[in-house]
């Protein structure tokens, strides 16, 4: 049998390491723990074409990182420059690269409810084990047309549904609402402030209909995780130790997780003012990633200081590293 090129990509990226962790039976419900937002790789053509070997690599990165779960595309994924055929044909590469290690969750979210249904199908077409969508990207705030939004998404297939909150109308009001009506809107990934108050919300009021995931770059991980928080969804590069913080709390080694996890703020505060640009550089220091290049036209970007920085931090992390 002649594999294409696509397949030959998918498979030697996935082949650069052995695995470090088993594959799954079958991922069971609720989807919990560290479900990392992916970045989009771009070959050196001023970010024309996404490298399609690079997303397999990072794919392939993330399962032997150990992490719990991958989303791509979201908002760190650059998702709003991404064209159509872009996000109807990469979802594929990740999902094989993945071979059902771990749950991927394909980005549906569209200008319009019959787009995000088009992004929809073709995720569950190409093997998705959720569908995530931001709020509708002409940016509505009106309830009644973002209930009509996810009621298209979740009329699709019986995959779960998680929902990106991406503005002030999709209150822990509004998305409990929808769970109330939507059989398969079980998870929600929350990025309202203050979010670890919202999380205390949620563990009051949706009485097990939605299970609570945040973003914020992982910064109040700690907090949340006290307060009964199901999960977060940070960047790609240092996934491992974000995986790994999970897993020790998880196991009741609160001490050890709360001493990576200050160790770990170090670079979520330089991503404060470097963007998800720092993201790609780690990717690209750990191997993953063949460039740093960004279509996203928020500045973003890292001078001498940052790397400097950013070298004293793998310095400090590299020992907890899952891949080294």
């Amino acid at each position: 049998m002649t594999l294409s090129r696509r397949e030959l990509l998918i498979a030697a990226a996935a082949a650069t390491a052995p695995r470090i962790f088993a594959a799954p039976a079958r991922h069971r419900e609720p989807f919990r723990g560290v479900f990392i937002i992916m970045q989009t790789p771009f070959l050196s053509d001023s970010a024309k074409s996404i490298d399609e070997a690079s997303l397999a690599r990072e794919s392939d990165f993330l399962c032997r990182c150990g992490v719990h779960g991958m989303v791509w595309p979201a908002l760190a994924g650059e998702t709003d420059q991404l064209t159509h055929d872009e996000r109807m044909r990469y979802p594929g590469t990740i999902i094989q690269a993945a071979r059902g290690r771990v749950p991927v969750a394909i980005g549906v979210h569209g200008k319009t409810n019959e787009k995000a249904v088009e992004f929809a199908r073709n995720a569950v077409k190409l093997g998705a084990d959720a569908l995530i969508a931001l709020g509708r990207r002409d940016d509505t705030k009106d309830t009644r047309e973002l209930e009509a939004y996810y009621t298209a998404i979740a009329s699709v297939s019986k995959l779960p549904v998680i929902i990106q909150v991406s503005n002030e109308a999709m209150t822990v009001d509004f998305n409990i609402g929808l769970a109330k009506k939507l059989p398969t809107v079980r998870y929600v990934k929350e990025e309202n402030s203050p979010v670890p108050w919202l999380v205390t919300r949620y563990r009051k009021e949706a009485k097990g209909l939605l299970t609570v995931s945040t973003g914020g770059g992982a910064r109040n991980f700690m907090n949340e995780m006290a307060r009964g928080s199901d999960g977060t969804m940070p960047g790609a590069g240092f996934a491992d130790i974000q995986a790994q913080i999970w897993d020790w709390y998880q196991a009741g080694k609160k001490k050890e997780a709360r001493e990576l996890f200050a160790k770990m703020l170090m670079m979520a505060v330089l991503e404060q003012h470097t963007g998800y640009m720092v993201q790609k550089e780690i990717l690209k220091r750990r191997g993953v990633f063949s460039t740093t290049v960004m279509r996203s036209p928020r500045k973003m970007g890292m001078d001498e200081w940052d790397q400097r920085e950013l070298t004293e931090i793998f310095d400090v992390l590299r020992p907890y590293f899952r891949m080294k």
